[in-house]
């Protein structure tokens, strides 16, 4: 899905749901939102515990916007990944702080984390696709390392003391400095 598409998904699951609904977006859509136009993305991840959805209507209003909710392992076509607290690598919103507002509808909200916090979520892989998407971040918000040190320490147990994710920090440090943006 390219930005056309996510937007596309987004009216259409305005259209079906019974109830307001805000979904807090991160990983690849999120930042194809905020302007990474050659970026797209099989799936748009949604932090579940950062939402606020009728869970009972969602997955089916989803599915009748035209993606499914978490498919089965395998399935290799669009989808909508709903990211429980268990596997959620993505600090708290921090209270009274604005999340950024992606997309508004009549009863769907879509927003995101700040950007320290959508780079220190990548982290937790750190693959080609991460380092260019917090490269653009980056260069698009002039994010400084300190910020998102401090968003890894703000990130969930057990992640913010995880092993590869501190490795991942002390490279993204040196791939700012060779990105010219230390």
């Amino acid at each position: 899905m390219d930005k056309h598409d996510i937007l596309a998904y987004f009216t259409r699951l305005d259209r079906e749901l019974a109830a307001p609904a805000v979904l807090h977006v991160y990983g690849s859509a999120a930042v194809i939102l905020l302007g990474a136009d050659e970026r797209t993305s099989l799936d748009i991840d949604v932090a579940g515990p950062y939402s606020t959805v009728d869970d009972a209507g969602f997955a089916e209003a989803s599915a009748a916007a035209g993606l499914p909710v978490n498919p089965a392992p395998g399935f290799a076509s669009n989808h909508l990944e709903w990211v429980g607290p268990l596997r959620l690598c993505l600090p708290p919103p921090t209270p009274g702080a604005r999340s950024m507002v992606l997309w508004q509808g009549a009863k769907l909200r879509i927003q995101t984390s700040p950007v320290e916090d959508l780079v220190a979520s990548k982290l937790i892989r750190y693959d080609t696709s991460d380092q260019a998407d917090i490269q653009f971040l980056c260069k698009a918000s002039r994010l400084a390392a300190g910020a998102v040190a401090a968003a890894v320490a703000n990130l969930p147990g057990p992640f913010n003391t995880d092993a590869l994710v501190l490795e991942n920090l002390a490279n993204f440090k040196d791939d700012l400095a060779a990105w010219g943006m230390a």
